[in-house]
């Protein structure tokens, strides 16, 4: 098992996994998690097979190696990621403070903001057009997309984002008033500029779990 095999949603149940305080309950579903087996299966196996499970968890010590990738494929769909943000609606800037506020919980929900759908023509793959309405849509699939895909390059994302807001902060709130947007929705984006500081939290499972994980099995 390693990060390249789960897609985006175990990655979450993963970190909420890890919250949990009893140590034997967070081994029972970091095992059911990555082998999608139900914690009764889990509890029901013999001692051997337990320790075999367990040990497919080895890979969560490790880095998430990976990069940003050009197309997200998902269940036959493909999204074309827009890192360049000047490309992307300025309402959309106003999703992101939402969604900012917890990045493992909502990061499929930015993930949603920064790609464009795709669709297969008999000349090959072509731009659709982004339908807000199917915001909800695009992000159940951002869910089982590849988890590394996703991850890279919702980071590389953020990180593009965050540093063009905080060169050009003058720039883009004129630039939502000349779009006619709502007072209301530019205040959210001028506290999201205050909010966000341009610091990226890199969410990478504690090493430090894993270790009392393995110390817990012998």
């Amino acid at each position: 098992m390693t990060w390249q095999d789960l897609n985006l949603f175990q990655y979450q149940q993963l970190v909420n996994a890890l919250k949990v305080e009893d140590e034997i309950d967070k081994t029972v579903k970091l095992v059911s998690i990555i082998t999608g087996k139900t914690e009764n299966e889990v509890l029901s196996l013999s001692i051997a097979d337990f320790n075999k499970e367990q040990a497919k968890l080895n890979f969560l010590a490790e880095e998430i190696e990976g990069k940003p990738v050009k197309f997200i494929n998902v269940n036959g769909k493909r999204y074309k990621c827009i890192y360049d943000v000047r490309n992307i609606p300025a309402a959309r800037y106003v999703e992101s403070k939402v969604y900012g506020a917890d990045l493992v919980t909502n990061i499929h929900k930015l993930a949603a903001t920064m790609v464009i759908p795709m669709k297969k023509t008999l000349f090959g793959w072509k731009l659709d057009k982004y339908d807000a309405s199917k915001h909800e849509e695009y992000s159940q699939d951002m869910l089982e997309a590849r988890f590394v895909d996703v991850y890279h390059s919702t980071i590389f994302f953020l990180s593009v984002f965050l540093n063009l807001i905080k060169c050009s902060e003058d720039f883009l709130i004129q630039s939502l008033k000349q779009t006619k947007i709502p007072s209301d929705q530019i205040e959210a984006v001028q506290d999201f500029l205050k909010y966000m500081d341009g610091t990226i939290p890199y969410m990478k499972l504690p090493n430090s779990i894993i270790l009392q994980l393995k110390l817990h099995g012998k």
